[in-house]
């Protein structure tokens, strides 16, 4: 077995600091490999991200590079955020490996780096490593939700190494004429990532325990009648997929906007898999073809269906 090898730079957001403080320039952060994973994420999503955007997001115009909303006034926060991730790095690094080899214990999981920087999405994970935004709300005061994305982002390096499957379906997927493919790789490795962190989460007692989207994907497990909605949404439009090819913005807002189903039906999906079949399940559906994985495990959604909806192959 191939142990983890986590690590957690922080030199990213050192290195946007010192360029807002006119301590360093721009080419310094557009060069950090922190930003490179950026850059190779907005590819992926069919964007083009240039060193002019990040500097022009700066200077506060609106630019494709977001993430730095009052950042002066969050300025103290990151800081702080920062110093605790320091002090913690040891004991971080060895929960994050642990809940990653949890659920993956096969796959290459060697030289795991995340990067924490300003701007951008709240986290990111490819196969060349996950990326944090330290500007996010979500974390200031409650560093244990920086842990938690950490893992989410790291199980999304782990993923693609052993699938390669986002990379695989070319540099604008959304874009793609085969849209069911893109679905249901999407909802294979949200699935996974947004489930490695439960059991830390569940330990913790930090389950939905915050007012933000993240929190919501694990605050409706326990919710019986929101997860039937979920569930019968998540259905309707895998249906439609079926059906019909749809606008790439309405893809992307039913991955990664609203309900977030990809996040919180999928990881229910490897919830009740762990529940009703245990961990060794667990992992064997890790490894499942990205493109089928929701036919071949979408009876585990069953609980959540009516009667009349009971359908092994309606994943």
């Amino acid at each position: 077995m191939k142990l983890v090898s986590v690590q957690i730079d922080c030199s990213a957001a050192e290195r946007f600091l010192a360029y807002v403080d006119g301590d360093g320039s721009i080419s310094s952060v557009w060069n950090h490999p922190g930003y490179e994973v950026v850059r190779a994420h907005a590819t992926l999503l069919g964007r083009e991200l240039t060193a002019d955007d990040v500097s022009g997001a700066v200077a506060g115009e609106e630019t494709g590079f977001s993430g730095v909303e009052c950042l002066a006034e969050n300025r103290d926060e990151i800081v702080r955020l920062l110093d605790h991730v320091r002090a913690n790095e040891s004991a971080w690094t060895d929960l994050i490996d642990r809940h990653l080899r949890r659920v993956t214990p096969d796959a290459d999981t060697s030289d795991v780096t995340i990067h924490l920087g300003v701007g951008y999405d709240v986290g990111i994970g490819i196969a060349d490593g996950a990326y944090l935004n330290v500007n996010e709300p979500l974390f200031y005061g409650r560093p244990r939700q920086l842990l938690y994305t950490a893992i989410h982002e790291s199980s999304h390096v782990v993923y693609e190494r052993a699938h390669g499957a986002i990379a695989s379906l070319g540099p604008d997927p959304l874009a793609s004429a085969d849209q069911r493919d893109v679905w249901n790789t999407v909802v294979h490795t949200e699935a996974y990532a947004t489930y490695a962190p439960l059991e830390l989460r569940r330990s913790d007692g930090n389950v939905g325990e915050c007012d933000h989207p993240i929190c919501e994907d694990y605050g409706v497990l326990a919710d019986e009648s929101r997860m039937r909605a979920l569930v019968e949404e998540y259905d309707s439009f895998r249906e439609r997929l079926r059906r019909e090819s749809v606008p790439r913005k309405t893809l992307f807002a039913r991955l990664f906007g609203g309900s977030r189903l990809p996040y919180r039906v999928g990881c229910a999906l490897v919830t009740e898999l762990e529940r009703t079949e245990g961990m060794a399940a667990v992992r064997e559906a890790f490894h499942a073809d990205p493109a089928t994985f929701p036919e071949e495990y979408g009876w585990a959604l069953n609980r959540y269906r009516t009667d009349d909806g009971l359908d092994s192959s309606h994943g």
